[in-house]
């Protein structure tokens, strides 16, 4: 005889890149046991690998997780995590101007209210020279591997840049990047200008971010902290 099982409740969400509603239901024990191995791991790829899985499993419609931006993704956790685990997170921040034993600050955070938040300046179609631009495509889970080693390292960000082009259009054409090598692509942005390729730069500065400003004043010197927290480390 087969046991007993239940139903879980189902919510919707709109997937803030696309305006696309999509359905998911709460985190399952095992979901949470694979998230908690993932922390206790501190290994970015097993993280965003964990974290793939547990979206995949959580989301009823038939979507491609690997093609959203990381953005989608924190925000599609979060309210997965609201609906599981709490709406209200507890919070502990050390005060960054004093190192007091009395300097921590506690806060509750309402996980269901945060937010993806916009640039009005931003764009994703940039012109570059003549008639000759390009269409980005936002940087997925996977690529942040590359972000997280940062934007020092110029082939870094070459990488990481070829990695987001989605289309480089003229007046009468489209090339589509996976039409193209990557060799090609580099080739590409390895012949623009400083200002050119400061454009493309500028997609990555001013897109979309998951993110919370929190300010709090020291309970011990007075001193005020503004943090924000974001990246998809802030979800474990």
């Amino acid at each position: 005889m087969a046991l007993p099982s239940q139903i879980t409740p189902v919510y919707s969400l709109k997937i803030p890149s696309t305006g696309k509603e999509i359905k998911y239901r709460p985190f399952l024990v095992k979901d949470e046991k694979a998230l908690l191995i993932a922390q206790q791991s501190e290994d970015l790829e097993v993280m965003i690998s964990t974290l793939k899985q547990v979206i995949v499993s959580c989301i009823s419609d038939d979507i491609d997780v690997n093609a959203l931006a990381i953005f989608d993704l924190e925000y599609i956790f979060s309210q997965i995590r609201a609906k599981s685990v709490g709406e209200y997170s507890d919070l502990v921040f050390t005060c960054g101007h004093c190192d007091n034993e009395k300097n921590k600050y506690n806060i509750k955070l309402d996980v269901s209210t945060l937010e993806v938040t916009k640039n009005p300046e931003h764009t994703n179609k940039i012109p570059l020279f003549d008639n000759v631009g390009v269409m980005m495509k936002y940087p997925s889970l996977d690529i942040l591997k590359k972000i997280d080693k940062g934007f020092d390292d110029p082939e870094n960000v070459i990488d990481i840049i070829t990695d987001c082009i989605d289309v480089i259009y003229t007046d009468t054409e489209l090339f589509h990047s996976k039409e193209q090598t990557k060799k090609e692509l580099k080739e590409f942005l390895e012949n623009l200008t400083k200002d050119q390729f400061g454009k493309l730069e500028t997609f990555f500065a001013t897109m979309p971010k998951f993110q919370k400003l929190i300010e709090f004043d020291c309970p011990a010197c007075g001193g005020h902290n503004r943090l924000m927290l974001e990246g998809v480390q802030n979800f474990f």
